[in-house]
């Protein structure tokens, strides 16, 4: 089972130089590798969380049924773009969402897959962990590609948001979740490339 999906496309980038959401890799715009994935995975429903004035990323997705959704929120303010997501989600009736961020192209299936299958019962959130090589207690999560129970997580954000530490590893990592490391995953034939981000021009090489 898998759920519906809301990609993080709002950034501006500034590292990139450029709308990593439309950078070409392997001759297609990443923003189409990441729906496009998503869709193989079962996500049906997909929710483009951005900007306005995004018009040149709206004509490519123009023949793609895909829903969209703004936020006015600052440069990396990344928790009010998911709430303002999260709100859209609920107002949809959508039980649970799985995130996505638009700078990874190479997202697997069976990923997405086996994150949606974990999110049973009490839990709220299941988080994968990539393996970093950073020994600190969340660097290695994945928030924004958690897979998360709508109804529950805007509480909390909106409960946490104007905190002094309000990341979402921190937010995530304190509701019900089950966090989910390279243990698990690599047994579902997923391999380390499905958390690479593109950042900067030579991260596409």
């Amino acid at each position: 089972m898998t759920f519906p999906a809301i990609i993080l496309a709002g950034g501006k980038s500034q590292r990139m130089g450029e709308d990593k959401s439309l950078i070409e890799i392997e001759g297609k715009q990443m923003i189409l590798h990441i729906i496009e994935n998503l869709k193989i995975a079962g996500c049906n429903d997909i929710l483009i969380q951005t900007k306005q004035n995004r018009g040149e990323l709206k004509s490519i997705l123009s023949d793609l049924d895909v829903m969209w959704n703004y936020d006015d929120s600052g440069e990396g303010d990344v928790l009010n773009a998911v709430l303002s997501a999260l709100i859209f989600a609920e107002s949809k009736n959508w039980h649970a969402v799985q995130l996505m961020p638009v700078d990874t192209p190479f997202i697997s299936k069976e990923l997405i897959k086996g994150l949606s299958n974990l999110l049973v019962g009490n839990l709220d959130v299941v988080l994968p962990s990539s393996n970093s090589k950073i020994n600190t207690k969340f660097n290695s999560l994945e928030p924004l590609m958690a897979c998360l129970k709508v109804e529950s997580s805007i509480k909390i954000i909106q409960k946490k948001i104007n905190n002094k530490d309000n990341s979402l590893s921190k937010i995530f990592s304190e509701m019900n979740c089950l966090i989910v490391d390279e243990k698990v995953w690599t047994t579902w034939g997923v391999s380390e490339k499905s958390f690479k981000n593109i950042n900067y021009p030579k991260d596409r090489e």
